[in-house]
């Protein structure tokens, strides 16, 4: 056994006049993390585990194989259908415990349905994955103890439920999902992960086990388990309004204390003196003032710094007058790191309908982001630090601001909510229920309340959280199948605004405050109509674009034609799907498999491939029925689509920004739970996709996006500027238009106009199409580039390409002649990395690099998927093993979109350019003759006749 000792070390010996308070000694804390075995109710399969977390598909890997393995989502399938036990076997002496009025049994994380048994007796069940469960054991516990956790089959558990609502002839849909997913059925009968049934991008894996720590508690009256700081400020001061959460044991109301230790924020350690708590509902409140001299402000990524202060809360409880005796177990700490922000939403009526944007300490900001799946789909790997620093660190570099935590994942680790407050990732967080009508028993709507409760004071002191929004798309469910529930349609209203209103947005209070709104929300539904909600029953389209957010999934039309996207005022889900790196699939392969059949096995979306098949057949030289004989480069072309369809989108919204009309671009999907036909941009093992290459240039904080317009038949140029500043100022910057010839290197001609461009704010001006491209040039024998910088020196902040026609239709596109070397190999602890020089001739489109070695699980480059105008370029590559792994040429694969024009075989070498990527016209676009604009400023170079 050991004591909770987790306080920072710069604390300690600053406050020594204080030895009175503490004196007493801690909470003791024991950790049951080792010692487990497993075995399934007949006793065939019994093994020892390892250590917490763990669930029934991680321990029977190294029997059973991987479940992402080949087609085991399907084959080991059976695993959820049994019921199995985890067993611990644990020693202690009782006399240790005889001066304590609580002894808790804690577990933080049980997956899903079980019995919990010490010693033979139940102590307790659970049926909620997101709650955390304590049970005083001090009546049970002996010198040697076994502790049981019966797990019941989740299918079995859901079926049961949902029969058991049938039998009393209510209807809760959706009963069973589209037969392509291979999901199972009644996943919103349970409280458990809802991505643990399948959907149409991930498998089903329908998990068992226990994917947070149990802990052994002992304490004598009450311990600390959260703490809620919302942050206010006044014309002279930040207020940090604390309110500290007590669980207690006892059914007496008791005394409590708290020292708050804040080096860096106060000269002395605040101490509340004695409280009187109530037992029923403990909970200890203060404000604390802190100077705004003090304090450095914490900004979203991209704006300014993340600056977080450490906070060590001290908490003493008893109950008796005197205080209490040493060694008496009375004392818990926490340590918490505070970030000093304010965050509003704001819903203004405009001339459109309503405002909905986030304004970060005073400021509009414009969200970009995209949604975050769960780094693995068994929950007990959900909180690997490695992969979610990895995934999280790409979203920083990426220049995204905000992340919206999906609501068929999970509430995530205190680590993902530390290391996005590190980062300047603000989190959408939804709760977890999606696309489905739910229960409103006792039981359920019981369970359901605790969760909300219990996950609200978790997360809700972090700088990063921005928003909680009760739920995805029921609103959208209900009214979109509100034909097909017939009679039930009302009910199920009724129903959901029961749980969803009734319930959990009024247990959400409980970090609100009545003085100052400090987060927004909590929001409804989402998509939906924002405020304005609050006047109405379930809206009758909660997808209205003047009002709230939308998602949009109209991927049957051309994604790479600005005009088929909303003019909405937030987008928190749009995306395209592709395919995964090769190496991913070899990975991924069992005996006997091929990529073909494991590509055709994990399409889960209803409309298999089509819609990607489409937008590749619309715009590139590549004939998608014939994808199965040509699959490496299918996954390529497949990729080259996503990245122009939602950089086109994204560019759109971005652009859509003045007057607060559009304020947010959240993509699907940033990340994948395992290697299949996704909308992702990073896949399961860490590589990037091109899409993820290009949203680094797409994200920028300055950005340029030039865009066909097909209303004023010309080419939209918007520039933004992303940027802060303590006072509104306006800059001029140099847009340069530079023209290109799709049959010869170097660039043919150069235009430059100035702009003025204020601080976060867009600048735009419409370009003519025959104005700005003229014989000899046309819309199929050349292509654009646009660049942004500045006049004084020359910086370039952005650039981007413009293709006049669909790349299919591009003339005088040959084979760029490329050759590629290796060079400059390093290897350190850390990383290995190479430089590949990449030559070229003429220019090359859309150079691909993939890495093959199959002892190389990912890798990063600096750049991908991007066209080479110049003679050479270089390209850093870097992959992380345990030891140095040699590369050549011959692991290198290279492909451009000129080979597949000039018939040209694949490639083995490669190039590089800039990190700017591309925007075509509509496939269907005709340019005709229209006024050109005037600028103020018009150098035209023709360097080649």
């Amino acid at each position: 056994m050991h004591k909770l000792n987790n306080f920072i070390a710069i604390i300690p010996l600053l406050f020594l006049g204080y030895d009175k308070f503490i004196s007493c000694d801690e909470y003791e804390i024991r950790d049951l993390y080792s010692n487990w075995s497993l075995k399934n109710q007949s006793s065939s399969t019994e093994i020892v585990v390892g250590r917490l977390p763990v669930g029934v598909y991680t321990a029977l890997k190294s029997q059973y194989g991987d479940v992402l393995d080949s087609k085991n989502d399907v084959d080991l399938r059976w695993i959820a259908k049994e019921n199995w036990t985890f067993t611990n076997k644990f020693s202690l002496n009782k006399s240790e415990y005889q001066s304590v009025r609580c002894v808790n049994l804690t577990l933080h994380g049980v997956d899903t349905v079980a019995n919990i048994r010490l010693n033979g007796k139940v102590i307790g069940t659970t049926n909620n994955m997101f709650v955390r469960y304590s049970f005083n054991v001090i009546p049970y516990l002996q010198e040697e103890n076994t502790l049981e956790i019966q797990f019941l089959s989740p299918l079995w558990a859901a079926n049961h439920s949902a029969a058991a609502l049938e039998a009393n002839n209510i209807n809760t849909p959706p009963k069973c999902p589209n037969e392509r997913e291979k999901s199972e059925c009644h996943r919103n009968m349970l409280r458990k992960m809802q991505a643990s049934f399948g959907s149409g991008w991930n498998p089903a894996v329908p998990s068992v086990g226990i994917w947070k720590p149990v802990h052994l508690e002992a304490f004598d009256v009450a311990i600390m388990r959260d703490v809620d700081i919302a942050i206010n400020r006044n014309d002279t001061h930040w207020i940090m309004d604390i309110r500290v959460f007590l669980s207690t044991g006892v059914k007496e109301n008791f005394y409590g204390e708290l020292m708050l230790y804040a080096p860096e924020l106060l000269d002395q350690p605040l101490n509340t003196s004695r409280q009187d708590l109530n037992y029923v509902s403990p909970i200890l409140e203060l404000e604390v003032p802190i100077p705004k001299e003090k304090v450095e402000l914490w900004w979203p990524n991209g704006y300014g710094a993340q600056k977080l202060y450490p906070l060590l809360f001290s908490m003493n409880c008893w109950i008796a007058d005197a205080r209490p005796k040493r060694l008496a177990k009375t004392i818990s700490k926490k340590v918490l790191h505070v970030g000093f922000r304010t965050i509003e939403l704001v819903e203004n009526l405009d001339v459109w309908g309503r405002t909905f944007y986030f304004k970060v300490n005073g400021h509009p900001i414009f969200m970009k982001g995209a949604n975050y799946m769960p780094v693995h789909i068994l929950p007990e790997l959900s909180a690997d630090e490695r992969r979610m620093r990895y995934v999280l660190k790409a979203a920083k570099q990426s220049h995204m601001n905000m992340i919206r935590v999906w609501a068929g994942g999970l509430y995530e680790s205190d680590t993902f909510y530390n290391t996005a407050d590190e980062f300047g990732l603000l989190v959408w967080q939804d709760m977890t229920f999606s696309d489905a009508t739910y229960p409103v028993t006792d039981e359920f709507v019981e369970s359901v309340r605790v969760e909300a409760v219990q996950n609200a004071k978790r997360i809700s002191y972090h700088p990063s959280l921005a928003i909680i929004v009760t739920n995805n798309e029921i609103e959208w469910y209900l009214t979109r199948n509100r034909t097909d529930f017939g009679y039930d349609a009302e009910r199920l209203d009724d129903e959901y605004k029961k749980l969803f209103l009734g319930t959990i947005k009024h247990e959400l209070n409980v970090i609100t405050r009545q003085k100052f709104s400090p987060r927004p929300g909590p929001m409804m539904s989402t998509p939906s109509i924002g405020v304005e909600e609050v006047k109405k029953d379930i809206p009758a389209d909660p997808q209205t674009i003047n009002y709230g957010d939308v998602h949009f999934f109209e991927d049957e039309k051309d994604g790479c034609n600005p005009d088929i996207y909303p003019r909405a005022r937030f987008v928190s889900e749009y995306g395209w799907q592709s395919l995964p790196v090769m190496s991913s699939w070899n990975r991924t392969l069992g005996t006997g498999d091929t990529v073909v059949g494991l590509m055709k096995h994990r399409q889960h979306d209803p409309k298999y491939f089509g819609p990607m098949m489409q937008l590749i057949a619309r715009h590139l030289p590549f004939k998608p029925s014939e994808w199965e004989n040509d699959v490496e480069n299918f996954v390529y072309f497949s990729q080259v689509a996503q990245a122009m369809a939602v950089k086109t989108a994204t560019e759109l919204f971005r652009s859509q920004r003045a007057h607060n009309h559009t304020m947010g671009a959240i993509y699907w999907q940033l990340n994948d739970v395992w290697v299949a036909p996704t909308w992702s941009s990073i896949d399961y093992y860490g590589n990037f996709k091109i899409l993820y290459y290009w949203s680094k240039n797409f994200l920028k904080p300055y950005a340029i996006f030039a865009l066909y317009d097909s209303k004023n038949k010309g080419l939209n140029i918007t520039l933004v500027r992303d940027e802060v500043t303590e006072q509104r100022d306006a800059r001029v910057y140099d847009v340069t238009m530079n023209t290109f010839l799709w049959s010869k290197l170097y660039l043919q001609k150069n235009i430059t106009w100035q702009f003025i461009l204020e601080s976060n704010s867009i600048s735009q001006n419409i370009k003519q199409i025959d104005d700005i491209i003229k014989e000899p040039y046309n819309v199929n024998n050349c292509f654009l580039e646009f660049v942004l910088s500045e006049p004084e020196t020359g910086n370039i902040l952005a650039s981007t390409w413009f293709f006049p026609s669909t790349v299919s239709k591009a003339i005088g596109l040959v084979d760029p002649e490329i050759k590629a070397t290796l060079s400059s190999a390093t290897c350190t602890s850390s990383k290995t990395s190479y430089s590949l020089t990449i030559l070229v001739n003429y220019p090359a489109l859309f150079v691909y690099i993939e890495l093959q070695h199959h002892r190389i699980v990912n890798y990063t480059l600096s750049d991908n998927g991007f066209v080479q105008v110049v003679p050479a370029k270089m390209v850093h590559i870097e992959y992380q093993e345990t030891e140095c792994i040699t590369i050549t040429m011959a692991n290198i694969k290279i492909l451009t979109m000129n080979q597949f024009m000039s018939g040209t075989t694949s490639t083995s070498g490669s190039a590089t350019t800039s990190t700017t990527t591309t925007t075509a016209m509509p496939s269907d676009t005709t340019v005709t003759t229209a006024s050109p604009i005037t600028s103020s400023v018009d150098i035209d170079v023709d360097l080649i006749s």
